[in-house]
């Protein structure tokens, strides 16, 4: 799609023994404020002005695309990307939390509505829920481990959006692990490992989940997806910044930047 709203980041998932090319797009912290005719006025300003000076501040702050293009609603974001997705269809839209900035009638059922329209078409989606957000929304998202299968490996989707995971997720991640099925996590908060904090630790600790945290579960499941063999990659969001990195030697972690001023992550996961 020839729009000045995109800037495009190309990622491949190399897994050995896959045979086919699986091509997803990651969309990440939308932040979308929406208002209808139930919406009172102060919600219809907030939705007009939201994040028209944090959208930009972030991507100058990380020397990301910025410019007229960008200024435009999160609602009018989300429908772009709509759009991007039925032209490139891919296998699914990775949606890795703070979908909305917070959970608002107007902007649940837009979003619900505008997702399940792209379902009635033969498209697919894959969402988490951020730290904006509650951790379940009826048909779209929810707290509880999600397993999506593409027959030659598994999207998982898991609710990291407090920076802890709970006891169930983690038995059940265990357990998938067993399988030997190669697994892909999405989620909304990154990882920080040794091998990694390096290209963390400018944003601060809130903004990631340590494998040094306090939070016991926290510890398990950094630990968990860093030593698992069948676990190969991770994408989330949450650092409004690009970022590519390794968790551990050649488990990759891509952490999209913001989805509500342009940023799509185009991820094709093959074999070598």
């Amino acid at each position: 799609m020839n729009d000045d709203f995109f800037w495009f980041v190309n990622n491949r998932i190399v897994i050995p023994g896959v045979k086919g090319e699986y091509r997803f797009i990651h969309i990440t912290d939308l932040h979308i404020h929406a208002w209808d005719e139930m919406s009172t006025e102060e919600e219809k300003e907030r939705a007009k002005n939201a994040w028209v000076e944090g959208k930009e501040n972030f991507a100058k702050s990380s020397g990301e695309p910025f410019g007229e293009s960008q200024k435009i609603s999160t609602v009018e974001a989300f429908e772009k990307i709509l759009l991007l997705a039925n032209e490139l269809s891919p296998k699914a839209i990775l949606l890795t939390g703070d979908n909305l900035d917070h959970m608002h009638p107007a902007g649940e059922k837009y979003l619900k509505n505008r997702l399940l329209e792209y379902a009635k078409k033969g498209g697919k989606y894959i969402c988490v829920p951020g730290n904006h957000e509650a951790p379940d929304f009826d048909g779209i998202w929810s707290s509880e481990l999600q397993v999506f299968d593409f027959k030659e490996f598994r999207i998982v989707a898991i609710n990291d959006s407090e920076k802890t995971v709970d006891e169930e997720t983690l038995i059940k991640l265990e357990s998938l692990c067993k399988d030997g099925i190669p697994i892909i996590i999405i989620c909304h908060i990154p990882l920080s490992t040794e091998l990694c904090r390096s290209k963390l630790e400018y944003a601060g600790p809130y903004f990631y989940i340590d494998e040094k945290t306090d939070d016991s579960n926290g510890r398990k499941f950094v630990s968990l997806v860093k030593n698992s063999e069948e676990i190969r990659a991770v994408i989330c969001g949450h650092l409004h910044r690009y970022i590519k990195c390794e968790i551990s030697d050649g488990k990759i972690q891509i952490i999209g930047s913001q989805g509500m001023a342009g940023a799509v992550d185009l991820i094709t996961v093959c074999g070598e």
